[in-house]
């Protein structure tokens, strides 16, 4: 008999399900505002090489935000994890405001790239300690739903920021936006500083003596993560690629229309929201195979529908997949790093997550690039096709083992993060 005495009940666990505490969401929202200040920055400095007429400018503000997280990621995550998190992202934040506000201050564009990369450099220790820090101010059992949230939150800023970058340029130059990127991560020191206090810090683990090789050997013995890494690499290597060959696909596919296009790239952004919020569901979160399988199969057979089928009113729909997909994977992701490697090297497998994501990336760029030999359609057919095939060979991987879709053990969990 259902009472309304059950269904308050029923009503009371939904609703505890789905709060997080108040220093999390603190955390979430200034990580947030900082995001859509580093898109207004990036594109404004893109907008700004331009506008200078400078051959390799977009290339160097590429470069200047790649090579600091491949080079310095092992290294910062083994500081992260030695010192305290929250002191060094709060001295990250300080050095990337100062690296901002003074490229705001100054004219020259090379310059300013290096400041960037400075602050770049600063960003792989705050975004690291940001990760170590979030399971302790909201809890193992709310964890998986501080992830979604800040997934689906980054989308939303991916959504905000290009627009406004490109209204506020217009309006107010390039040294506005790279001010504007410097009040952000000020603001996102003062959430810091308020989400985690001192007395808090204390419980974020540390292993003085850290390798910094430790990051990698602890997502290669992850249960999940190491087992489907080959699968990850690819689905980032095909979204990379499509990113730059896509760019010529779609305009062509739209008629030259650029509204339309902007369209195609919003709707993969769109789609990933509703995904990162299904993925923090208590139902779901804990099932990181099937979050991160599931999701490079959204992503492939999305990428190689929208290939084999150049029509715009087809392609809307395979983007909010891709973008779905894409959102369920990276909450899968940062749950499988949260709850299966030891709290003590979050700093260091995060950091060298980072690290192997930009490689594939800054790869991913350089095959879409246009070449004679295949044409912008085929690179696309072939980024959704190759992510495709790791997919379903890690499936069959599963199926031999005789490993589960749906959920991992939770006997290896508590093993991984004890």
């Amino acid at each position: 008999m259902d009472t309304h005495k059950t269904r308050r009940t029923r009503f009371t666990t939904l609703r505890r399900g789905l709060m997080i505490p108040a220093p999390a969401l603190v955390l979430i929202a200034g990580t947030l505002l900082s995001r859509v200040g580093d898109s207004l920055a990036s594109l404004g400095m893109v907008l700004d090489a331009a506008d200078r007429g400078i051959r390799w400018g977009v290339t160097e503000v590429f470069l200047a935000e790649l090579i600091p997280t491949v080079l310095a990621a092992p290294l910062v995550g083994a500081l992260v994890d030695r010192l305290s998190a929250r002191t060094v992202c709060l001295s990250a934040l300080a050095v990337q405001a100062t690296s901002f506000g003074t490229a705001a201050a100054v004219d020259g564009f090379h310059v300013r790239v290096a400041l960037i990369s400075l602050s770049g450099l600063a960003g792989v220790a705050s975004v690291t300690a940001g990760f170590k820090m979030l399971p302790v101010v909201a809890g193992s059992e709310h964890t998986g739903r501080a992830n979604s949230f800040l997934t689906a939150g980054l989308s939303t800023a991916g959504l905000i920021g290009p627009p406004l970058a490109g209204f506020l340029h217009s309006a107010r130059g390039t040294a506005f936006l790279l001010a504007a990127d410097a009040v952000s991560f000020l603001v996102l020191a003062g959430c810091t500083a308020v989400a985690v206090p001192r007395r808090t810090d204390v419980a974020v683990g540390r292993r003085p003596a850290t390798k910094i090789s430790d990051g990698y050997r602890a997502l290669r013995d992850a249960p999940v993560v190491g087992m489907l890494l080959p699968t990850l690499a690819a689905a980032m290597l095909a979204t990379s690629v499509e990113g730059v060959a896509g760019v010529f696909y779609l305009r062509g596919v739209a008629d030259g229309n650029e509204t339309l296009f902007g369209f195609f790239l919003a709707t993969w952004a769109l789609g990933s929201v509703p995904g990162a919020l299904l993925a923090g569901r208590a139902g779901w979160s804990a099932r990181h195979t099937a979050l991160i399988l599931g999701g490079v199969l959204g992503i492939s057979v999305a990428l190689l529908s929208a290939g084999l089928l150049p029509v715009a009113a087809v392609i809307f729909p395979l983007f909010l997949l891709g973008g779905f997909g894409n959102g369920i994977c990276n909450v899968g992701l940062r749950n499988a790093v949260h709850s299966q490697v030891p709290a003590q090297v979050h700093g260091s497998a995060w950091a060298c997550y980072q690290a192997l994501s930009r490689i594939c990336i800054g790869l991913g760029y350089v095959l879409g690039t246009p070449n004679s030999l295949v044409s912008s359609r085929g690179q696309v057919i072939i980024s959704g096709a190759v992510p495709l095939a790791f997919a379903l060979w890690a499936m069959l991987g599963l199926v031999r083992r005789g490993q589960p879709f749906l959920g991992e053990s939770p006997a290896k969990i508590g093993e991984a993060s004890g």
